[in-house]
């Protein structure tokens, strides 16, 4: 597609750069870096580290925390702007369900639905192929015209998948000189099938934890290992102390939270914000992610099931852990610890810490003092105005390009990017960019696009009007 107006030696300079750029990607999709198995993360972060240095920045070094390592780069352009560049390197795992039409580590370039050309493999899409965009922008940006329009702070992180658990630290480590800095922006490559790139301007916020039940803390049940499972008729169960403790934070519906407190942030969405969202499609047509669902929580109808999705609080558990779980654990066993693992989510206006503090009051309340409420993350929801400097650039970059464009003013989902607007104060635009590609099994990049989807060299162009465009200023 054609948006390399008045950028033609960038475009150049990408199209004759290209094979290299794609190895790049492969390089990056042929490293591992699964958070949840911890593989492969810290060979990933040493090779974002040379790919940094590669492009020019002055500063590119891993992160280490108490888990698993992040990565800080900057690039110093001497300009009167800086931005903040968030992105995440881990992936999801391979799943064995999953069946995938070659090696999910390959980084093979094949044929997908009417893309000629995309790149497979996990993380091509989410994220690392889209990153690599970006730092071929970047790289582009300083060969052709000698430096970057603006400064660039660069804060990645390892674990994101992990409940993003040392972020913050990450960011206090580096506080004062994010502090100097305007906005942040993260690369992304989001247009849809019919070439409309979408800009999510809202986040909810985060919540990671597991809730632990332990017969040492508890002072009942097995101490310091599991017993035998014929026990249970003279031993306590750690396990269904959980289980119990799990059955009072829900109505029996599993959709209603029945801790004290914890619907009182709920700001009813305005008429603006229900027309924002509500298109006159069914629930499970509107909102991304729900394709596997037949009815919605509740039974609702449509347009609250929308609204539900956007402005309404919601407590998952996303696994329950203990004792027997298959090769590898114990049969026959009576454990002496569970555990759950929540994904909390909540809306503008909340505080996370305000929802953990509730819940915990809630569970001592009921009993369960000794039960662990051990947070991961805890974020809080996020907005950019429509009318900031930073979308107004972005949405300028995209008339130039015609590309149409198209703002969400929130999204169901969240993570720790919300520390920019929240606790540095500036605006935050997360993934946004030309070209598109598919997550999940058989994950790709297109690389070569259509007339109305980008490929990898817009993908490239795209940041590069962004970048160029918020450099002007309004």
């Amino acid at each position: 597609m054609p948006i390399g107006a008045g950028l033609e030696k960038l475009q150049a300079y990408l199209e004759d750069n290209k094979p290299r750029h794609i190895e790049r990607i492969q390089k990056l999709v042929r490293q591992p870096s699964i958070s949840t198995e911890d593989n492969g993360v810290r060979e990933c972060a040493d090779l974002l580290v040379e790919l940094h240095k590669e492009i020019g920045c002055q500063e590119a070094s891993a992160v280490e925390t108490g888990g698993l390592p992040g990565l800080w780069a900057y690039y110093d352009a001497g300009a009167p702007k800086t931005i903040i560049v968030y992105a995440n390197f881990d992936t999801r795992p391979v799943l064995p369900h999953e069946k995938w039409e070659n090696p999910p580590f390959s980084g093979t370039l094949t044929s997908a639905g009417p893309y000629s050309r995309v790149l497979m493999g996990r993380g091509a899409f989410s994220y690392k192929g889209p990153y690599v965009a970006w730092l071929n922008a970047l790289e582009a940006l300083i060969a052709v015209e000698g430096t970057l329009p603006v400064n660039v702070m660069t804060l990645l992180e390892g674990d994101e998948i992990l409940g993003s658990p040392y972020y913050r630290d990450m960011l206090d480590r580096y506080r004062d000189r994010l502090a100097t800095a305007d906005a942040s922006l993260s690369p992304g490559a989001s247009q849809n099938a019919a070439g409309v790139a979408g800009m999510t301007l809202g986040y909810k916020g985060m919540i990671y934890a597991d809730l632990i039940a332990n017969g040492d803390a508890w002072g009942r049940g097995p101490q310091g290992g599991p017993l035998h499972g014929m026990t249970k008729s003279v031993v306590d169960s750690p396990v269904w102390r959980l289980v119990h403790a799990l059955s009072t934070l829900t109505e029996p519906d599993g959709n209603t939270v029945a801790v004290k407190g914890f619907y009182d942030e709920v700001m009813p969405p305005t008429e603006e914000e229900r027309q924002a969202v509500l298109s006159g499609a069914p629930w499970n047509k509107a909102l991304p992610g729900v394709a596997g669902a037949k009815v919605p929580a509740g039974d609702l109808s449509d347009e609250q099931t929308i609204l539900n999705f956007y402005y309404a609080p919601s407590l998952n558990i996303n696994g329950i852990r203990g004792g027997f779980t298959g090769p590898g654990t114990l049969p026959f066993s009576l454990p002496h610890e569970a555990s759950a693992r929540f994904d909390i989510r909540v809306p503008r206006g909340y505080r996370a810490q305000t929802a953990v503090r509730l819940i915990r009051e809630h569970l001592d309340a009921a009993g369960y003092q000794d039960l662990e409420f051990k947070v991961m993350g805890a974020y809080d929801p996020s907005n950019a105005d429509p009318q900031s400097e930073l979308v107004q650039s972005i949405a300028r970059a995209f008339e130039r390009m015609e590309v149409p464009l198209s703002m969400a003013p929130c999204s169901g989902g969240g993570g720790p990017w919300s520390l920019f607007p929240t606790e540095l104060g500036i605006p935050m635009i997360r993934s946004v960019g030309v070209g598109t590609g598919s997550a999940g099994t058989n994950e790709y990049i297109v690389i070569d696009g259509t007339e109305q989807v980008g490929g990898i060299v817009e993908c490239s162009l795209s940041h590069i009007h962004m970048l160029k465009s918020y450099a002007e200023g309004s």
